[in-house]
């Protein structure tokens, strides 16, 4: 497989659409691989068990599944720390009759990294279409969109709407310092949601529960 980059613009939305509504439109979640028909469509969360150079074995509350992530650059370069991690994964699930049914990913979401991890809609494992902005967290308010200006524990993010100020300030981690996997740059693409704060005298402010960095993964080759 080759992935190359993929430019995506998101408009924001103001009603939190939820990862069930997702997995909804692009397959059933948590429905068992074993079950599944092949070349089908499906949405699995639960943990990393162990992971090989391209694989990892993920339990998904009912059994455990082989996700094959051949040719993602996150994977190659981290791997090997995601046992333990909660993760989402949407794929193509590849039953050979030989080996067993397996999940060949087109997303996965590393709950540890804050990160949502996506391939290029030209690959074979992928959307066919991103018409639904994809959506980790419920929360009262979510934005997507581009990151444009950062100072302190704010940012601001340009949704192709309208521009908003967001604090990070009372999440659980610093996305805005320069440790860990997620640090926050201009011109990242994220997806935040939290509380809007509405200052008589000031603009009003998402306060952010959770920011969720968009990445398109993709190895040139």
């Amino acid at each position: 497989m080759k992935r190359s980059l993929l430019s995506l613009s998101i408009a924001s939305t103001l009603i939190a659409t939820p990862v069930a509504a997702l997995a909804a439109d692009k397959g059933a979640e948590n429905e068992s691989p074993y079950l599944a028909a092949d070349g089908s469509w499906i949405t699995l969360s639960g943990k990393v068990t162990s992971t090989t150079a391209d694989t990892f074995m993920l339990d998904y509350g009912r059994g455990l599944v082989t996700v094959e992530m051949d040719d993602w650059d996150w994977f190659e370069e981290n791997g090997e720390v995601l046992p333990g991690d909660n993760v989402t994964v949407y794929g193509e699930v590849d039953d050979d009759t030989f080996e067993g049914a397996k999940v060949e990913a087109s997303s996965v979401y590393v709950e540890s990294l804050g990160t949502y991890f996506y391939a290029n809609a030209a690959d074979e494992e992928s959307f066919n279409d991103l018409d639904v902005a994809p959506t980790i967290d419920i929360g009262q308010m979510i934005v997507t969109g581009t990151i444009t200006s950062v100072s302190g524990s704010e940012f601001t993010i340009d949704s192709g709407v309208q521009e908003m100020t967001v604090d990070t300030a009372l999440m659980p981690y610093d996305p805005m310092d320069d440790e860990g996997f997620q640090q926050l740059e201009v011109g990242d693409l994220v997806s935040v949601t939290g509380d809007i704060e509405d200052d008589t005298f000031e603009e009003s402010e998402l306060l952010a529960d959770t920011v969720v960095t968009l990445e398109d993964d993709s190895v040139d080759s």
